[in-house]
């Protein structure tokens, strides 16, 4: 026969009762993701200013025909020095495993460190 009265002891009853489905783990406290969003704005930041540097760059040898000028070797040694800095190449470096952005980033931060990747290997 069926019953549809309360459940006995040791039958369950209703779901979620008895902590059938409680996580006995504790949520642990990640600070290596602040961490993470420390980089990404330092780098985002870092990239900001190597964008300004490259499009004065970029003007600076429009004016001079693609020919080489003090201001124009300034301005690629000033983004050369940023980007090859111990900061940035820690901070990048702490983004990326094995020549990969590290798991958990945005596809944007994902291009971001790329990008920034790519411009040191240009200097």
């Amino acid at each position: 026969s069926i019953s549809l009265g309360q459940a006995s002891e040791g039958q369950g009853g209703f779901y979620g009762s008895g902590g059938a489905r409680v996580s006995t783990l504790e949520t642990e406290h990640r600070p290596e993701m602040v961490a993470l969003a420390a980089d990404v704005e330092n780098l985002r930041l870092v990239m900001e200013e190597i964008d300004k540097l490259d499009a004065m760059l970029m003007e600076e040898k429009e004016k001079s025909d693609s020919s080489v000028t003090g201001k124009s070797l300034e301005i690629s040694s000033t983004i050369k020095k940023v980007m090859t800095s111990v900061d940035v190449m820690d901070c990048l470096n702490r983004l990326e495993v094995e020549g990969e952005p590290v798991w958990g980033l945005s596809s944007e931060e994902r291009d971001l460190v790329h990008a920034a990747r790519q411009k040191v290997n240009e200097c």
